[in-house]
């Protein structure tokens, strides 16, 4: 346990501070970008999943970036445990982050008189940033270049506003604000899927 922690504490303070101060940014200004005081269902939908969720790219694809440099990759190994243990606290971790993001900011809707069903939209959005960070997290681990992770995120982010649900179906992550729900169970289990095959590749280059 004793490990766990001390992996988490270097994770918070020396290599995500950056990141976690853009997420605040990206919340904070979100009231000059858009309206975000008495939406509707659907309006609300909209800014979690085009906005909102964007946070789950930036969270989740550093979870590789502290052992870029190989050496600190072979001393990080050596000293606490397998690689791919290092990989799911930190996954962990930043997973915990992206949910206290997203609570605070449906607190603030709720704040704003936004009417909308709270766990629902909280587990939908959450499925939705840990699906569009797996994309980045998973192209990460096959070709180790940290721009490739983000390229792909926001690949998949544009074409899926451009396109609509014509031709990503299932994997459409705009769903909710469309009134449909089953997409987000797709985007978990997804998830889950790339995230396995991100962490695996990446510990084969060890």
């Amino acid at each position: 346990m004793e490990s766990v922690w001390q992996i988490e504490k270097i994770n918070l303070k020396h290599h995500i501070p950056l990141h976690l101060l853009v997420c605040i940014l990206l919340l904070g200004i979100s009231p000059l970008l858009m309206g975000v005081a008495n939406l509707s269902a659907e309006d609300t939908a909209k800014v979690l999943e085009r906005y909102v969720a964007l946070l789950g790219i930036i969270l989740i694809i550093p979870v590789f970036l502290p052992e870029q440099d190989k050496n600190l990759r072979d001393l990080v190994y050596a000293k606490y445990r397998s690689a791919s243990s290092v990989y799911l606290i930190r996954l962990l971790g930043n997973g915990c982050l992206l949910a206290l993001f997203l609570g605070g900011y449906l607190w603030m809707l709720r704040r704003g008189n936004c009417t909308f069903p709270t766990a629902a939209y909280f587990l939908g959005t959450y499925a939705e940033m840990l699906f569009l960070g797996s994309i980045g997290l998973c192209c990460y681990g096959l070709f180790d270049h940290l721009v490739a992770g983000y390229m792909a995120s926001m690949v998949y982010y544009i074409t899926a506003l451009g396109s609509g649900p014509k031709y990503l179906k299932m994997f459409y992550p705009f769903s909710m604000s469309m009134g449909s729900y089953t997409e987000k169970f797709w985007l978990a289990a997804a998830a889950i899927a790339l995230t396995g095959i991100g962490i695996f590749f990446r510990c084969r280059r060890k």
